[in-house]
């Protein structure tokens, strides 16, 4: 995928710090840097630290980039970003939001050093539950499947948030793979954990978040719902409250 044109709206971003404190963000399947961003900026303005928006690979481009990739890529790329920032700052942090959820909390598991692990939105469960199930099969035939909410997109859309218009299938299911990967795990995970959850989430159920919960209640975890947010809550009325949750988070 060398050579493919990024969307000027899916570029990575780095905003930079006065402290040793960096943290690493990472956007959902299909999207882009941009969604994070807003919540970026408002804990950039909150302390002192240094924050990374990384673009996944297959991402920010076509879709058809996208379903030439596996969540090991997209897991590679997080590594390698995360050993980066290890070089320049004492504490690193890494948060997720959906697929970027899973990736994170992947990260906690499997990359040293990792001082706190964030997860937003984590697809455990997810609300369509129809094509998560036959996507193995759907994918043979029909690679790409249409989004719903066609409306909310194209609100975000002109916020700012570059993301595909529909779900590449055989990226789908690898990302249901890690998934699968994470909750096997998850009760190995030793480092603090953030986990946020929308109780109006159209994509994700809200007891994502209790399961994440109730599996790592023997570590230092903790839930917050966020009660008026949606899928993408970052770019929504709770950001604000992210942002001090994160930024307490890396500070306590």
């Amino acid at each position: 995928m060398s050579g493919t044109h990024i969307h000027r709206q899916a570029q990575p971003f780095f905003l930079k710090g006065d402290s040793r404190v960096a943290l690493l963000f990472i956007h959902g399947f299909t999207a882009s840097p941009s969604e994070l961003y807003p919540v970026a900026e408002l804990l950039h303005q909150l302390c002192a630290c240094s924050i990374s928006g990384l673009l996944l690979p297959g991402h920010g481009s076509r879709p058809e980039d996208l379903n030439l990739c596996r969540w090991q890529d997209w897991f590679a790329a997080v590594k390698t970003a995360l050993l980066n920032l290890q070089e320049e700052y004492a504490e690193v942090f890494v948060v997720g939001l959906s697929m970027g959820g899973l990736l994170a909390l992947y990260s906690g598991l499997h990359v040293p050093g990792v001082c706190g692990v964030s997860s937003i939105n984590a697809p455990v469960f997810q609300r369509s539950t129809l094509t998560t199930a036959l996507a193995p099969l759907i994918k043979i035939f029909r690679p790409y499947w249409p989004k719903q909410e066609q409306g909310r997109q194209r609100q975000l859309e002109a916020e700012g948030r570059f993301a595909y218009d529909c779900f590449p299938l055989h990226a789908f299911q690898s990302m249901m793979e890690l998934r699968n990967q994470v909750v096997r795990e998850l009760g190995d995970l030793k480092v603090p954990v953030l986990i946020m959850q929308s109780q109006n989430d159209e994509v994700v159920k809200s007891e994502s978040g209790r399961y994440l919960a109730a599996q790592l209640r023997h570590r230092e975890a903790r839930l917050v719902e966020l009660e008026n947010s949606e899928h993408v809550a970052t770019m929504g009325p709770e950001k604000k409250k992210i942002a001090h949750e994160l930024a307490e988070f890396i500070t306590r």
